[in-house]
Formats: C-alpha cells, sequence, structure tokens
C-alpha cells in the first residue's frame, strides 16, 4: 500500500530571535512573522511562564543571554536574570521545559560531538563566581539537568572563559577544549568525552593571557588572541600546535580577534584597537600566508562567513559594528570590500552586558542566502547573495539573541 506524506507547514528555514516581548520566529524570504511566544506564556505542563513579571517591574519582559541550536530539534537559551536555560521545542514552536542553572548563566556552546551543552555561569553580575556546568544527552528528550565539571586544580571561581572548537562540515569530532582563568597566562586543557582536565599550556613566556581562540584544522593551529598588556601595548596572536601542545611562536605582528573560515582556509584578525581587519590564507600543508588588510573604524562588534555565490570554495565575510549602522562585506578572494549602510544603531555596549557582542550578525547556515543583524529596536534581513539589505522588522527591543534553524 502506497503511503502518502502529507506535507504541513515546515517549521524550519527560520530564525528564532529573542527579545524584550519574548520570541519570534520569522521565515527571511518574505520576512513573515510565524509565531510569537509571549513572556506570559506558559511553558509546557507547567504553570512557570516563558518570562515571569519581575516584582518591581510594571511590565513583563524577557532578559536573555546567549542560545544554542541543537540538531534543529531544540534551542537553549540562557536567562541570566532568572538562574535558567529554557528549552524551546522547534517541531511544536514552544517553550517545553526550564533546566536550573548556577546564578546568572551566560555562555553556552552547543558540543555536538558528544551531545553536551557547556554552560558559563558568573555567580554574580560582577563574576565574582563563575562555574562551569554541562547538560548532557542534549537532544534526548528526558529531562534534563546539569551536572558540575571538574575544577582545574580545585580552582572554580577564577574561570574567565572556555573555548571549545566548533564542528563544521570537514571536522566532526571535537575531542578536547581549553577554559581560559581570569589574568593568567595559560590554557587549561580538557578532555570533553570525560569532562576532566588534562594539562596546562602556560604561555608565561609569551607574556600572554588568553582572551579568544580560534582553530585550523590545516596545520592543526590555534590562534591565540592575548589581552592587552599592563602598558596598553597590544601583544600579537601566538600560535599552539594542537597536535603537540607546543607554543609555535607569534603569528607574526598580526593581533586581534581570530575568525576561521568554515573551511579552514582562512583567518581573519580584528584589532579594534588599531582599527585593522587583517587577512590570511592557511594553506592545505598548513603554511600561513599574509593575503591583505582592511583598515576600519566600524568598531566591529561581531562577525560571521557565507560561501562565495560567484566563486567555488571561496567565503565572504560579514561583519557588523557596535556603534554603527552599517554592516561590513569582504570578500575574501580578491579583498574587495562593499558596506551594507542604513541599519540603524545597534544599542549600546552598556544596554548588553552578557559580552562584547552588542549587534550580533547570524548567518542562514552554510548554503543560506540570508543573514541578520539587530539594531536597538529593529531586525535587518540581509540577502548575503546580492550583499544588500533584504527587509526591516521593527518593533523588535533588544533582539540581540539570535538563533538559526534549518531543515527541521
Amino acid at each position: 500500500m502506497a503511503v502518502v506524506a502529507v506535507q504541513g507547514l515546515g517549521v524550519g528555514n527560520m530564525f528564532y530571535i529573542f527579545y524584550e516581548d519574548g520570541i519570534k520566529v520569522i521565515q527571511p524570504i518574505e520576512c513573515q512573522i510565524q509565531r510569537h511566544i509571549k513572556p506570559s506564556e506558559k511553558i509546557l505542563g507547567n504553570q512557570d511562564e516563558v518570562c515571569p513579571k519581575a516584582d518591581n517591574e510594571a511590565i513583563q519582559r524577557c532578559v536573555w543571554a546567549t542560545a544554542v541550536n541543537i540538531k534543529d530539534k531544540y534551542i537553549y537559551v540562557t536567562q541570566p536574570k532568572l538562574n535558567r536555560v529554557l528549552i524551546v521545542d522547534i517541531q511544536s514552536q514552544k517553550a517545553i521545559q526550564i533546566v536550573a542553572t548556577d546564578p546568572v548563566p551566560v555562555k553556552l556552546h552547543y558540543d555536538k560531538s558528544h551531545d553536551q551543552v557547556w554552560l558559563l555561569s558568573w555567580g554574580d553580575d560582577e563574576k565574582n563566581s563563575p562555574t562551569l556546568q554541562v547538560i548532557n544527552q542534549a537532544s534526548g528528550s528526558a529531562a534534563h539537568h546539569t551536572v558540575h565539571t571538574q575544577p582545574v586544580g580545585k580552582q572554580f571561581d577564577r574561570v574567565d572563559d572556555f573555548f571549545i572548537p566548533s564542528t563544521t562540515i570537514i571536522i566532526n569530532h571535537i575531542r578536547f577544549g581549553f577554559i581560559l582563568h581570569k589574568g593568567e597566562p595559560a590554557l587549561h586543557k580538557i578532555d570533553l568525552e570525560t569532562m576532566t582536565y588534562i594539562k596546562t599550556i602556560s604561555l608565561k613566556d609569551y607574556n600572554c593571557v588568553p582572551q579568544s581562540l580560534a582553530y585550523s584544522h590545516l596545520g592543526g593551529y590555534y590562534f591565540v588572541h592575548c589581552s592587552v598588556s599592563i602598558t596598553g601595548a597590544t601583544e600579537p596572536q601566538i600560535i599552539v600546535d594542537s597536535v603537540t601542545d607546543s607554543v609555535i611562536g607569534y603569528n607574526g605582528d598580526i593581533s586581534g580577534v581570530p575568525y576561521i573560515s568554515p573551511d579552514g582556509h582562512y583567518l581573519v584578525s580584528i584589532d579594534d584597537q588599531r582599527g585593522l581587519m587583517r587577512v590570511q590564507s592557511i594553506t592545505i600543508q598548513g603554511e600561513i600566508r599574509e593575503c591583505f588588510e582592511i583598515h576600519t573604524n566600524l568598531h566591529i562588534s561581531d562577525t560571521t562567513f557565507q560561501p562565495s555565490f560567484t566563486e567555488a570554495n571561496q567565503y565572504n565575510i560579514f561583519a557588523s559594528s557596535s556603534v554603527q549602522t552599517n554592516v561590513l562585506f569582504v570578500e575574501l578572494s580578491t579583498g574587495k570590500v562593499k558596506m551594507v549602510k542604513s541599519l540603524k544603531e545597534p544599542m549600546k555596549t552598556e544596554e548588553w552586558p552578557w559580552n562584547s557582542k552588542n549587534r550580533v550578525i547570524v548567518d542562514s547556515d552554510l548554503f543560506g542566502q540570508y543573514l541578520m543583524t539587530p539594531s536597538k529596536e529593529s531586525l535587518f534581513i540581509l540577502d548575503g547573495r546580492l550583499s544588500k539589505l533584504n527587509c526591516e522588522i521593527t518593533e523588535v527591543d533588544k533582539g540581540n539573541t539570535i538563533i538559526w534553524v534549518g531543515e527541521a
């Protein structure tokens, strides 16, 4: 007997935006709002609301920090003022579960290889007692809860950040991550499988307190961005060999935050202090080559890569500004630069305490052509293929937590 599949309305290929008045689900092609989850909406099988009203507030508002997509099945999102993670089910477009966390949860990372969500909490708004927790079997349908990671050298209160490389089309298994400690010139290596500390890579000889990292499987390099020294001088990046865990040395005089293209071939470094974006290429043999640099006063907030629609195996980068109304578009193979203008003012950095990205820019998966970036009170959908504005959606306050859901 033939089975006829009845195709309902798809729930995939949507942007989810977490903002003051709840959650909006938006289809980017025609810029249609498919669903609005209000702050007062009840969580499935629970009397609790999506964003319960605070005692001192006249209006019921949501505060979100970061979110992650779990296999296009769930979205996990942190609610730092409520000390919890909210789980949204993509199939039903409903909030279905709350996971209690340590106080002030801010950063999430989904490690697909082990189906785990890593979570950094600050302990309080001043980051006085930060902790790392892990939610196992993140894509499973059972009730979720957190477990604490083993403290590095019994030191929990110094965790400043963590870095776990993202899976890509090329790298589908990630074995190790790093924990960064406040003010410490070291990388603490962790085994993601067992969630245990393995060893410390000292960066003392280079006077480098790591701020952020990027990883390329070409050459197996970690590029480490160091914090500005006491003298205010910008330190060059350091290259660490992922196989031997040894420090190779400086990445020439390249400084700033490193970003790696999804194919591992391009390293884009953004030095905000010097107003520089520098692009290097990495060959299959792991040779690092200088390509070009761009001087910009944009004060870049966030970046994202998109495959070129005109050249095979090439990438473009889009960068949003933390203070201006323009988005920068750079063709990495040629160095061609374009601006997408008039995207309204972003919210102020002090209105976004959770990280340095007060204006995110989010792509629609590896092969999608749309991108989204928020202003203070609007959302802008860009068409990456044409590198121009597709549409603006107004009356979305502080929509700086955005997730793309693919073929759900």
